[in-house]
């Protein structure tokens, strides 16, 4: 129940919400405890009496023939056994009234006693309902994919959730289904459409979704009717979304069925590979999915893509693979042109640096049509001994090309006072563009050798002593220590340019500063891995006897791990009273970090930079383990395995710990995928 209404309310957010039937209205008063206005309604008096006595004023007799509230007064409507055992024509019907009922969003919450019940029937398959709500009015809800995983969906029966949006009665008026079904040759409607192929539409939208960060421009590149940008506005945190189709009704479709009721959204026709609207480098993500297979000349298209690209802008698209016939052309009349990887990898690299591809597969089309609905990353160095329908792909700008454009930053938008110290990076790096390539997690390049790659490139190419050179040198030595893999010689040269770096730095640029700080922290760390631990005991104290709040007390994670890990290293020296010490002195770091100004942590109180709070939470913590270490200290000498127990050295090393578990994962998915196209070859 509990994860269900996380579902529930991460797919529909807060409003007003009705749940009808279903006895003891058990998710009402989940929804309830958690501030969200909810209501139900019953057929049963008895049952709406008991309710009542535990939320007055929440519950009401009635059902859909005597229905006690006015039109749209709910923002989600949640019904289960109320909508089951009835003929396809009623149940629709009954989701046309529903239509009536909610202003945005209908859920269909089956308990798993209304699932054994319809397993054996129509009603007991995800299509029969999608079918039905689109028919009512409905549309496939831009969010679902948020909760219910694209590669989930293989498995066809209904879940115990199902979400559907309101489609907009003027829009419905204008564009019925049949309008669709006219004109379905040139575009369609993704989420007005049931089934695998509709799936693997949408679910690329949500992998693209990922790449779009807080305050960002979105352009969505030959959009269609525009299903698809809505997806990206509803699935991420960008700020304004533009889609572009060359077809004048297509726009119109799209701005009255998904910018009528969002502002962040608008549409227009254009032409892609004339996008003469759009000014030179004011866009950070553009997605094009499907698009240059169908232009006769595509380079004009990518040509403009990296025009109206930011120089650290990400573009994301995909294109068919090898969808040809015995000829080798592609038998669709609107393609002008067959791709596999190579073909697509070597045309984007021309213009961008390609850091991330996905193979998918829906099934029920062209190719693989008894395929399975999958969306695997593969690594661009592995080999491609598969076949896959689709191929999605990720790059991005390369900002060397293009750092004499005045900088726009990302984490200061909207505001009219100078940037955070912090967070200037136009202040601090010879070329800020760079920041969010390099160091941002979740926009960086995806791709770890490309990254490493680009990193050793930018450490090389950047003025000795820069912060451009500390970030990527700091990055290449945590690959290094993420690798699993150290090498002494590796470290040696690592430390050569470390100590050059240190030389070189001016302490007064506190992103310098910074990254010199965070190098002697990853040198420690890596001197730690290798097993030299007097070496790697006198580079945390090195670390730790540096002031972090130079550059942000956030900057203090890096001294006081380093406290707790010489705290560690002496413990098991046998030198109790150091180590604590130690860990005192960590928790007096956090404890005088945090009392100045807070400015270089969230900035502007009025617009809190959203990362800010969440890494001094992330001091606090780390100083508390220096307090887990301290009150399990005595223990040491008579239970040692009791002080281990204790500490949590797995948070310090969060990031490879992580990764490690990633590529465990990875691998088990590649062979599930293995085994499953193997099954599907002998079958």
């Amino acid at each position: 129940m509990i994860t269900d209404v996380a579902s529930i309310l991460k797919v529909c957010g807060i409003g007003h919400y009705l749940h009808f039937g279903d006895g003891q209205q058990t998710l009402v008063f989940e929804l309830i405890k958690r501030s969200i206005d909810a209501h139900g309604i019953d057929p049963s008096a008895t049952l709406v009496q008991q309710n009542q006595s535990r939320a007055p004023g929440r519950f009401t007799q009635g059902n859909f023939q005597q229905y006690p509230f006015n039109k749209e007064t709910f923002d989600t409507v949640i019904i289960g056994s109320e909508i089951v055992g009835f003929d396809t024509q009623e149940t629709l019907s009954l989701l046309k009234n529903l239509y009536s009922t909610t202003k945005r969003n209908l859920v269909l919450y089956f308990t798993p006693d209304i699932l054994q019940a319809i397993a054996s029937r129509p009603e007991g398959y995800r299509l029969f309902w999608e079918k039905l709500a689109i028919a009512a009015g409905f549309r496939r809800h831009p969010r679902e994919m948020l909760v219910t995983p694209y590669q989930a969906l293989e498995n066809e029966s209904v879940g115990t959730l199902t979400f559907f949006e309101r489609i907009p009665e003027a829009a419905l008026q204008k564009f019925p289904m049949q309008w669709l079904l006219d004109n379905r040759d040139l575009h369609m409607d993704m989420l007005r459409e049931a089934g695998r192929r509709s799936d693997g539409h949408v679910s690329r939208y949500v992998l693209a979704a990922s790449r779009i960060h807080a305050g960002d421009t979105v352009l969505d590149a030959a959009c269609g009717l525009g299903y698809g940008t809505a997806v990206l506005a509803a699935c991420s945190e960008g700020a304004r979304f533009i889609g572009v189709d060359i077809d004048p009704l297509s726009a119109d479709y799209a701005n009255m069925n998904f910018a009528a009721n969002n502002p962040t959204l608008s549409y227009r026709a254009c032409d892609v590979t004339q996008l003469t609207f759009i000014p030179d480098h004011s866009v950070d993500v553009v997605v094009s999915f499907e698009t240059i297979e169908h232009l006769e000349n595509y380079d004009l298209f990518l040509s403009e893509v990296k025009r109206v690209l930011k120089p650290d802008g990400r573009f994301i698209g995909s294109v068919p693979n090898l969808w040809c016939d015995e000829t080798g052309k592609d038998p669709n009349p609107y393609h002008f042109h067959v791709f596999d990887w190579q073909k697509l990898h070597n045309d984007l690299n021309r213009y961008f640096i390609v850091d991330g591809r996905w193979a998918q597969t829906a099934g029920g089309g062209f190719k693989l049509r008894n395929g399975k609905r999958e969306m695997q990353m593969i690594h661009l160095q592995q080999a491609v001994n598969f076949d896959t329908e689709w191929w999605i792909f990720s790059a991005n700008m390369d900002p060397r090309k293009t750092k004499e454009l005045a900088y726009t930053n990302p984490f200061h938008r909207h505001a009219s006072t100078p940037a955070p110290d912090h967070v200037d990076f136009e202040k601090f790096y010879d070329n800020p563009w760079l920041y969010r390539v390099l160091v941002q997690q979740g926009i960086r390049l995806l791709d770890d050798n490309t990254l490493l790659t680009f990193c050793i490139e930018v450490a090389n190419e950047s003025r000795k002593g820069s912060a451009d050179q500390g970030a990527a040198l700091c990055v290449i030595g945590y690959r290094i220590l993420e690798s699993g893999h150290i090498q002494l010689e590796d470290l040696v040269k690592f430390a050569k340019h470390v100590n050059d770096y240190e030389a070189a730095h001016d302490p007064s640029n506190i992103h310098a500063y910074r990254w010199n700080l965070s190098l002697h922290y990853v040198s420690a760390r890596l001197l730690l891995a290798i097993g030299q631990r007097d070496e790697a005991l006198n580079a945390f104290l090195a670390c730790a006897a540096l002031d972090p709040t130079i550059a942000t007390p956030l900057l203090a994670t890096k001294t006081i791990s380093s406290r707790f890990y010489a705290g560690i290293i002496l413990v098991g020296n046998e030198n109790i009273d150091a180590a604590r010490e130690q860990f005192q002195l960590g928790i007096k770091e956090a404890h005088r970090v945090l009392q100045g100004d807070w400015k270089n942590i969230i900035g502007d109180f009025e617009r809190p930079l959203t990362f800010g709070l969440a890494e001094a939470a992330e001091v606090l913590h780390t100083a508390n383990q220096c307090a887990e270490a301290l009150a399990a200290l005595e223990r040491q000498n008579t239970t040692p395995g009791y002080f281990w127990d204790h500490i949590h050295l797995k948070f310090f090393g969060l990031l490879e710990w992580n990764r490690g578990l990633e590529n465990e994962n990875n691998v088990l998915k590649n062979n599930l995928a293995y085994l499953l196209r193997k099954t599907a070859v002998s079958a």
